[in-house]
């Protein structure tokens, strides 16, 4: 629960003007400063959850067609650290400056306003985003007496309609809560600026809540606010609404009293003539709220069990409606494609005794089509350790969420509530599964940017979805774009604060770029959210690992095990930090579970070949090295021990030369895997060609000189005149 200072909406009473077209009641020029701040510099300010979301969520409406379609550039947007008192200030100084008679300026502001104290005659601060905890005077505040002076000047001295939106008065310990600083500022604000309407959100005393369940986390009264002035305060949603197209006050404030204290003990209270007309309703707009109500209802379908379909006549003993049934409850959605569940649905569709059935097998096949993409997500956003294992080993069956949240999506339709929905999470699996190949392919770049492009395609269509923006940090990070991915992780953890992954994720990019305190912060603050999630153990144990302190890397490697013993990642790492310690049975047995985990996992497979080497198993550890290639074809290390190992140990030299070909492919730049292209042909009698490669070696810079001497895999070669003679020319 959030104390809000009641949100006071002010808009000058003028006599009705002819109306533009759009929603707005004026003809003139509208322009808007929004102000947005959750996340306060100073750490004694208490931080909020949704009073940017809330800020958003009013300039997306005032740039819709319910909005008036204002233009972006008439749009102020200012969101947590860009809310600081110098931007708000020249903000509001543009509004003035660019104001004339018959425009409209809007104002919104959310987040903490206080009065430290009231022994001043003072009505107040608007706290930004640098406002200090104390000594409001001279920090980073706005006081509620300028903002006073802003609108007058707007109203009565530029003849601007004026409306503003304030949402200052939230729960946590401000410097003026034993004062009653926060009611004291709510007063201040509430005072007649001009010739203005007010609606204030509640009484000075009452509080208002804010969830997850008001548009995925937004203040309860600036969500029906948005609603109301969407249309509904003027429709049949509301038993006061005359249905004239136009959102009038009285309406509103009707329409806010009744759906707001359906959830609390709060009272939204009006000032001024109730004929006022604030917003005109745009049709298409207010037909989508009501259908999304309506489809709210209409989607308990999704959840009616199928004994409690219509039975009327004869349809329940349709032949294809008996085939459907059996489909669906086989699991066979949409293959095989004869006698899927969805192709029977098409044929249906063509039967006029099955029209009474149609909308809830609809409704009943587009939910069983999104089951398991919904579990798959709802589980990695709880940090499910099967769920993880099954992206860490590249799980074929994501393949399918994308075909299956299409066909979803098409039975519902555009006009649907749940269609962008369905849309955005289809997108966000086409990108994952994008990324997931992208891992295995050694043409990555493309890969990725397909799949940057889907997860920017998801965010659009739903701007809350926290996993496409968790996602797109990975994508980043793949891309080795580490600023991005952090941004992009920053943002999934705004969206949800509580989830541990993107946490986890910021901790990661830190660690890629080498910050290792940075990382190991990070981490903790994940660990704080899940204790039980094994990334941020691994990443403190990779940073152990990377900073030489091998014990401390199986410590706490083991203790990720011990929390997650699916996490293949943790197996790895305990393996090379007993490698490290020169311990190879124990590195083998953690590598070996790695690897029994992910059986893909190059890193496990080239190690095991390492260890396997140093043991001299030569032909366990080539299998081992041709195993890492196989499942990643450019991991250049692997090709190159591989050829190491044929040239040096097993004598297997036009295998070695493959491989050092392969190895000089995906590194050109290594002038080394040149000199050993010339070993392996030397090796194999053929001067000629091995003396071309090493002369390419030379000319790229190699000065291994004395090493070209006295290799045992150039001893052929150096029996001919012309292997002095080349080293000569490059050596002086």
């Amino acid at each position: 629960m959030k104390a809000l200072l009641p949100v006071l909406l002010l808009l000058l009473a003028a006599p009705p003007l002819p109306a533009q077209i759009g929603a707005m009641a004026n003809k003139g020029t509208a322009r808007a400063v929004i102000i947005g701040i959750s996340d306060y510099q100073d750490e004694r300010i208490p931080n909020l959850q949704f009073a940017h979301r809330d800020a958003r969520a009013m300039a997306d409406f005032l740039l819709s067609e319910a909005g008036g379609n204002i233009a972006p550039e008439n749009i102020k947007l200012l969101l947590n650290e860009k809310a600081t008192r110098g931007e708000i200030a020249m903000a509001l100084y543009w509004l003035v400056e660019e104001s004339k008679a018959g425009d409209r300026a809007i104002i919104y502001f959310s987040g903490h306003g206080d009065l430290e104290n009231k022994i001043l005659m003072d009505q107040g601060y608007l706290l930004a985003y640098d406002a200090k905890a104390s000594n409001y005077m001279g920090s980073g505040t706005y006081p509620v007496e300028m903002l006073q002076k802003v609108i007058q000047t707007l109203s009565l001295r530029l003849g601007a309609e004026v409306l503003l939106v304030t949402d200052a008065c939230r729960a946590g310990k401000l410097a003026g809560s034993e004062t009653g600083g926060v009611v004291a500022t709510n007063q201040g604000l509430a005072q007649q600026f001009a010739k203005e309407i007010k609606i204030l959100s509640c009484e000075p005393d009452q509080s208002s809540l804010e969830g997850e369940q008001w548009g995925g986390g937004r203040g309860l009264f600036s969500y029906y606010l948005i609603e109301g002035l969407k249309g509904l305060a003027d429709s049949e949603a509301n038993p006061y609404g005359n249905q004239n197209l136009k959102v009038e006050l009285r309406e509103l404030e009707r329409f806010l009293g009744d759906e707001v204290s359906k959830w609390a003990e709060q009272y939204p209270m009006t000032v001024g003539p109730g004929s006022t007309e604030l917003f005109r309703v745009d049709e298409d707009t207010l037909l989508a709220l009501l259908e999304r109500r309506k489809g709210h209802r209409e989607n308990m379908a999704f959840a009616t069990p199928r004994s409690s379909l219509p039975s009327s006549g004869d349809t329940i003993i349709h032949p294809l409606y008996q085939q459907f049934q059996q489909a669906m409850a086989e699991g066979r959605l949409l293959y095989p494609e004869n006698g899927s569940a969805y192709a029977l649905f098409q044929q249906m569709q063509r039967q006029p005794g099955l029209q009474p059935l149609l909308s809830s097998l609809r409704l009943n096949l587009s939910a069983a089509l999104q089951d398991d993409a919904q579990r798959a997500l709802n589980a990695y956003l709880e940090a499910s350790p099967e769920e993880m294992a099954r992206r860490w080993q590249h799980d074929a069956g994501y393949q399918r969420y994308p075909e299956y949240l299409d066909k979803a999506a098409e039975l519902l339709s555009p006009g649907n509530f749940l269609y962008d929905d369905l849309r955005s999470r289809q997108a966000y699996f086409e990108g994952l599964v994008l990324r997931l190949q992208a891992e295995t392919t050694p043409d990555k770049d493309s890969l990725l940017q397909l799949a940057r492009q889907k997860q920017e395609q998801a965010i659009g269509l739903d701007s809350l979805a926290a996993h496409a923006y968790n996602e797109l940090g990975l994508v980043f990070t793949w891309l080795k774009d580490y600023q991005k991915a952090r941004a992009a992780f920053e943002q999934a953890h705004a969206l949800s604060p509580t989830w541990a992954v993107p946490v986890g994720n910021i901790s990661m990019a830190f660690l890629e770029t080498g910050k290792y305190d940075d990382a190991a912060r990070i981490a903790e603050q994940a660990l704080e959210l899940r204790p039980d999630y094994a990334p941020p153990r691994h990443n403190l144990a990779v940073i152990a690992y990377k900073t030489g302190d091998f014990r401390k890397a199986v410590e706490l490697s083991e203790q990720a095990i011990f929390v997650d013993s699916l996490y293949a990642k943790a197996y790895y790492i305990l393996g090379k930090a007993w490698q490290a310690l020169d311990s190879l049975d124990d590195a083998r047995e953690a590598l070996l579970e790695a690897r029994r985990l992910n059986p893909e996992d190059a890193l496990a497979n080239a190690s095991l070949g390492y260890i396997a080497q140093r043991n001299k198993r030569y032909e366990e550890a080539a299998a081992y090295y041709e195993a890492a290639i196989q499942f990643h074809p450019y991991f250049a290390n692997a090709h190159y021990d591989l050829g190491f190992l044929f040239l040096s140990e097993l004598h297997r030299y036009p295998e070695a030369e493959e491989r050092f070909r392969a190895y000089v492919q995906l590194q050109p730049g290594d002038a080394e895997g040149k000199v050993l292209v010339a070993c392996a042909l030397s090796q194999q009698g053929q001067a000629e060609p091995a003396l071309q490669w090493l002369e390419q070696a030379l000319e790229e810079g190699y000065q291994g000189f004395d090493d070209l001497r006295s290799t045992p895999f150039l001893e052929r070669l150096r029996a001919d005149s012309r292997f002095e003679e080349l080293i000569g020319r490059y050596e002086h």
